[in-house]
């Protein structure tokens, strides 16, 4: 693959995401409405301001693209996965698929789920291998045949859809676009015909996906404990208000900017190192009860007073950051390089695993913690790598002294 190309590649996400910026533009200057969170709220600024926030709101990803491009991989080419660590993450994703059905384990939406003492021990340790992540890398690894890949992906989907969810559906579909285009197979490369077929499949997976929005948010409202009712909404208002809104940072960024006095009057609310707290969540979450507000809770609170505890927002890294540049300056300072920290050691677990494919992985989540905002996004992609780090080289070694033993 040529080197140009793969910097070519690396920036699709984040300018999918800088053209659904544009397109949420549109839909807020044509109809004269917000779009997303803010849904139908009549438009208080004029176009040109839409038009000049979409543009601004699209800089984080340029950004996000420039650091993982610069980020030096720690390995060339991916790993060798012994054949137990497909055999493992076959076991760790049916596990996970029988606890959320069961107990409701990472289902949105919930409380926390309530599993018999005696067995809370296991749970806990599987939940903590994050089945999007071990999938993404096996899906992405060219030891990994298409066979198994189509299962881990059906697994994988199960789990997302069945915790009433959509964020990951869009994940999936980048990663498996991720191992069409950089799959070494000299029967692939030799047979254009090929590639065009799986292009189109691509195609029609996308259009499918679109026609039947109003199907896939009727059933995550169901699941989450709604009434389910999309049929009062248009195709249109649902993929470009709802679908495309949730998927862009303009009208978050707008209404940071329409209600900044109101902001600014409450960030007495917000504590000093709330963003940091939030990033070290994941470590300390499920034994250490830390009741302090989060960024993009208390971005929701200004907007919605009674969501606290029910839903949140998404709110854009723009707005994330001026929040705590609105604390302190000092504070912002150390959150941004918070960020960097966590951004580089994604891009380097990433690599250590697919070598340099392994970008490809860290950009998928990455741009999705820009998108939202959430200081955790950016840290709980580490988390997870390093433990998948550990298990892999226990099965590893486990797998060498197997067959010595053999021998």
């Amino acid at each position: 693959m040529k080197k140009s190309f793969s910097k070519a590649l690396l920036f699709i996400p984040c300018g999918v995401f800088c053209a659904l910026n544009f397109l949420s533009a549109y839909y807020i200057t044509s109809e004269g409405v917000y779009n997303g969170d803010f849904l139908g709220i009549p438009l208080e600024q004029s176009n040109f301001e839409v038009w000049v926030f979409a543009c601004i709101s699209s800089i984080p990803y340029f950004i996000l693209y420039y650091i993982v491009l610069k980020i030096p991989p720690v390995n060339i080419e991916p790993l060798k996965l012994p054949r137990i660590i497909i055999i493992f993450t076959f076991i760790i994703l049916t596990i996970s698929l029988v606890l959320t059905l069961v107990f409701g384990v990472g289902f949105v939406g919930r409380d926390i789920y309530h599993v018999p003492s005696l067995v809370k021990p296991f749970f806990v340790i599987i939940n903590r291998i994050d089945a999007v992540m071990i999938s993404s890398i096996l899906l992405l690894s060219p030891c990994v045949k298409w066979r198994s890949a189509v299962l881990i992906a059906i697994l994988c989907l199960l789990i997302t859809i069945f915790r009433g969810s959509l964020q990951f559906l869009p994940m999936l579909m980048l990663v498996l676009f991720y191992r069409v285009m950089i799959k070494k197979n000299s029967h692939y490369q030799s047979k254009g015909a090929k590639n065009y077929l799986i292009y189109v499949l691509f195609l029609i997976l996308m259009v499918v996906t679109l026609y039947n929005v109003d199907y896939l948010y009727q059933y995550r409202d169901l699941m989450r404990g709604g009434s389910g009712d999309y049929s009062v909404k248009s195709a249109y208002e649902l993929i470009f208000g709802q679908l495309i809104g949730r998927f862009s940072s303009v009208t978050a960024l707008l209404m940071f900017y329409l209600r900044y006095e109101e902001f600014y009057r409450h960030i007495d609310e917000l504590q000093y190192f709330s963003f940091i707290i939030d990033c070290f969540k994941y470590v300390w979450g499920g034994v250490v009860k830390t009741p302090v507000m989060n960024h993009y809770d208390f971005y929701t609170s200004i907007h919605d007073p009674d969501a606290y505890g029910f839903y949140a927002m998404q709110s854009g890294m723009i707005p994330t950051i001026g929040l705590s540049m609105m604390k302190s300056p000092i504070i912002a300072i150390l959150d941004v390089i918070v960020t960097f920290m966590f951004i580089y050691f994604v891009v380097r677990n990433s690599t250590y695993f697919l070598g340099c494919n392994g970008k490809y992985l860290a950009m998928i989540f990455l741009v999705f913690a820009v998108l939202s905002g959430a200081p955790n996004q950016f840290s709980s992609p580490t988390f997870h790598l390093l433990i998948i780090m550990i298990v892999f080289a226990i099965l590893k070694e486990f797998s060498s002294s197997l067959t010595q033993t053999k021998l």
